[in-house]
């Protein structure tokens, strides 16, 4: 939560959480990981004359031609026959591994590449495999071992490269993602990804104003409403609110399910003081994304600088509903004291105040609100 909701502006640790935010869920968009398959040249060497390597070659090569035209169910029952008639044959472990990736079955696709890769050790499809189901799993050090095997072994394979772009952005491991993104755009200018990947990394590490350029490019490249979501985000973390908000109602205008564009635009007219529209695009959040917390809390915030205490009181509470960590629910207590202060009801703001240092102690402004109210006149 951004705690935008402090008397004096921004609340206590506000600004780390606006430059987290861009990892959320929505925020995430881009290049994402994705198996390698074998070069063309050795699927065809494999299976030039099936016939001529007996019943297990012919049902190896009727799976691949059966994955290649996706049919993963008939391609898994011939790769498995394959194997039961070869079972000394590696590579069906490999297009089995696949199958299982494509299939979300992560258990039994890492199995398969553990399998592969102990009988076969050069080749960089097999390491980026399983470095996508390690990534998919949730374990990024193995994905970062087996990316880093895979690129060893094949350095200027793109599909690699781009594999480990996603690895290291799932690890916040920003200088990675900036430097494979510019030595991919060095052959491919033009790739509006790559550049909406770089300028994300970019404003990640603290390099907003460096990423304005790169949002630029993809957008005239490719005009997309993740694209000016991103853009707007930028822009917002820029202070330049009107801008942002123009990118931001773009985005929106060409997917209006851009829960994240809402959010954004609600900030940026909170700074520019438009209250009344910013709990409409709250509210838009909210109901897009009913389970979080995030959308009641930033209607409570502009419904409490609009004058409306108990409405926002009610938006603060559900959000404590629903709040996931210790600090979401204490900036949403520390919300309702706020509310309560300025309407006057000093007993109930000092019992807010206290609650957010009872769920939240490192809530420095409800101290700091606490004293002053509990101060000996």
């Amino acid at each position: 939560m951004n705690g935008l909701n402090s008397p004096s502006g921004i609340a206590h640790g506000s600004a780390g959480r606006l430059m987290a935010l861009v990892l959320g869920a929505a925020m995430c968009c881009g290049l994402s990981a994705g198996v390698v398959f074998a070069q063309a040249a050795w699927r065809s060497q494999q299976c030039s004359d099936p016939t001529a390597g007996g019943e297990g070659l012919v049902a190896y090569c009727r799976g691949l031609e059966k994955q290649d035209a996706g049919d993963v169910a008939g391609s898994v029952a011939d790769l498995q026959l394959a194997l039961k008639l070869n079972p000394e044959r590696p590579e069906p472990h490999l297009l089995l591994g696949v199958a299982y990736t494509d299939s979300k079955d992560y258990v039994r696709a890492l199995q398969e590449y553990d399998t592969y890769l102990a009988a076969v050790t050069d080749n960089p499809a097999g390491w980026s495999n399983r470095a996508v189901v390690h990534l998919k799993m949730g374990d990024l050090a193995a994905a970062r071992r087996d990316i880093e095997r895979a690129l060893d072994l094949a350095p200027h394979e793109r599909r690699l490269t781009e594999n480990r772009i996603v690895i290291a952005r799932e690890a916040g491991d920003w200088p990675t993602v900036i430097a494979d993104c510019s030595r991919l755009l060095e052959e491919f200018p033009n790739d509006a990804k790559l550049r909406r990947e770089r300028a994300k990394a970019l404003v990640n590490s603290g390099q907003t104003a460096a990423a304005l350029d790169d949002f630029d490019r993809a957008l005239v490249l490719e005009p997309t409403a993740e694209a000016y979501l991103h853009r707007g985000h930028a822009n917002y973390l820029l202070g330049q609110h009107e801008r942002a908000i123009a990118d931001l109602s773009r985005a929106i205008e060409l997917d209006s399910s851009l829960a994240d564009a809402f959010r954004w635009r609600a900030y940026a007219e909170y700074r520019s003081q438009r209250y009344l529209t910013a709990v409409r695009d709250c509210g838009e959040y909210a109901r897009l994304r009913p389970d979080e917390s995030e959308g009641y809390y930033c209607r409570g915030i502009m419904l409490s600088r609009a004058g409306d205490h108990d409405a926002a009181i009610a938006d603060y509470e559900r959000a404590i509903e629903r709040a996931r960590t210790a600090e979401d629910a204490g900036n949403a207590w520390y919300g309702v004291g706020v509310c309560h202060e300025r309407a006057g009801r000093t007993a109930e703001a000092v019992a807010a105040f206290r609650r957010t240092l009872e769920v939240y102690p490192e809530q420095s402004q409800a101290q700091s609100a606490l004293t002053r109210l509990t101060r000996t006149k």
